[in-house]
């Protein structure tokens, strides 16, 4: 059974971990704390690497040393069995002499699922499955999802006037939020793996995508546009500069063109498009988690609303995302609605 020193220790993993959401490319962003038993002082804790490599579990060990012998490692995704690009972790961490090890999440990659806990205890180490731990289960769930059903995690962000209106007809970008909800959208950004906007969001703003806050510009996410067709987009767009950059065509259906966002080893992906491309995934089931921005800036006449004869709001309730709560960023809100699966 844990103890409460196992689920403090877990909590502080995911805590620590959640800060490097988005720059470990296709390999879950899990972190390793080494503990001492005797005294539950940290001896040493490690992310997985930016771009996926090395795992966490080997740069824990060998920072701890000597000091790995006989200690508690907590992981919050289970070590990896399988042969890849490096060796598997599960043999580090039996290598290194750890007594005891426990566990997050159990790893959804059926490479894994399971049969490194079955190693380990058959090196008679002693190994522990939280069952339920919520802050491993958010912390790796864009990771599961992919794995588990070929899709990205999906968040949508939209933000909207007073009167429900996103921008004005046939115009492009409308500054509707302020510099708080700014900054706040590049925080989110640079925790994404992939954002996405539709190919008449792309023409008619022409954005960047990327991150513009002082320190974290290496993390902007990898910039895409779903299009119907590929011959929607023009040469010369922003987006084009950057080598990342990638085109989905949705001519089948936008399930497709996620599956192919998935086959780029996507995990976690935000859609920051117009309200065509949101309330087509909407409708579609496809988005899992939704964040509202709110301006008391009001648009009026020529505006182009986010839904037609409705409001954001109660089209999220009516298709079973649950309000998770209301923060303000300035003058402005913020309301974060989940998919209740």
């Amino acid at each position: 059974m844990p103890t409460l020193a196992d689920i403090k220790w877990m909590d502080a993993a995911a805590r620590y971990a959640s800060r490097f959401l988005g720059t470990t490319a296709e390999n879950p962003t899990v972190a390793a704390l080494i503990v001492d038993p005797k005294t539950d002082i940290l001896v040493s804790r490690a992310v997985t690497a930016p771009g996926g490599r090395p795992h966490a579990e080997p740069q824990a060990i060998e920072s701890a040393g000597e000091k790995s012998a006989d200690a508690t490692l907590y992981v919050t995704l289970e070590p990896c069995h399988h042969h890849g690009k490096t060796p598997p972790c599960v043999d580090a961490v039996i290598d290194a002499g750890i007594k005891r090890v426990v566990i997050g999440q159990l790893d959804a990659d059926p490479r894994t699922a399971g049969q490194s806990v079955e190693k380990l205890r058959a090196a008679k180490i002693d190994v522990i499955v939280l069952v339920d731990h919520q802050p491993t289960t958010i912390l790796h769930r864009a990771f599961f999802k992919r794995v588990r059903k070929g899709l990205p995690f999906v968040t949508a962000k939209l933000a909207v006037s007073k009167d429900g209106m996103v921008g004005r007809i046939g115009e492009g970008n409308v500054a509707i939020t302020g510099s708080e909800a700014k900054a706040w959208t590049h925080t989110l950004r640079s925790r994404i793996d992939g954002i996405a906007v539709g190919a008449k969001t792309a023409i008619l703003d022409n954005p960047s995508l990327n991150v513009r806050l002082r320190g974290l510009e290496s993390r902007s996410p990898r910039p895409i546009v779903i299009s119907s067709a590929t011959s929607d987009l023009p040469s010369g767009m922003t987006l084009g500069a950057d080598p990342r950059f990638v085109s989905v065509c949705s001519n089948k259906d936008l399930k497709s063109a996620l599956q192919s966002i998935a086959n780029e080893g996507i995990n976690h992906l935000l859609v920051e498009g117009g309200p065509k491309l949101l309330n087509e995934l909407l409708d579609a089931g496809l988005i899992d988690e939704f964040y509202l921005l709110e301006s008391k800036i009001e648009i009026g006449a020529g505006g182009l609303p986010a839904v037609q004869g409705s409001n954001i709001g109660d089209k999220l309730a009516s298709l079973g995302f649950l309000d998770y709560g209301t923060s303000k960023l300035g003058a402005d809100r913020v309301t974060h609605f989940q998919r209740n699966d």
